[in-house]
């Protein structure tokens, strides 16, 4: 048997699909996390033959990221104010731990 996940909504449990449990049989309920899940459960990921080809397929489409000089020259002046604004901290950081 497989688990499923669902909602506690007005005093009830609403799952979020269709459970394949035989009638009887008992379950254990406790509540997940409150926090956001990214991406995909173990159990939906998709891992049959078919589901990689489609993921391949659907990856080989995809157009490459190309950046203009500027923008690298910008990433470039943003990185350098970045390690300044650092550097200048540094020693104000260092005498927040140790004064």
């Amino acid at each position: 048997m497989s688990s499923i996940t669902g909602i506690w909504q007005g005093g009830h449990i609403v799952l979020d699909g269709i459970a394949d449990w035989p009638d009887g049989c008992r379950v254990l309920v406790e509540p997940l996390s409150m926090e956001e899940t990214i991406g995909l459960s173990e159990e939906q990921w998709r891992d049959s033959p078919e589901a990689i080809a489609e993921w391949i397929e659907w990856y080989e489409s995809l157009e490459s990221l190309e950046i203009t000089p500027e923008e690298q020259a910008d990433a470039v002046d943003w990185r350098r104010q970045i390690q300044a604004y650092e550097r200048a901290r540094g020693d104000e950081r260092l005498k927040g731990l140790f004064g």
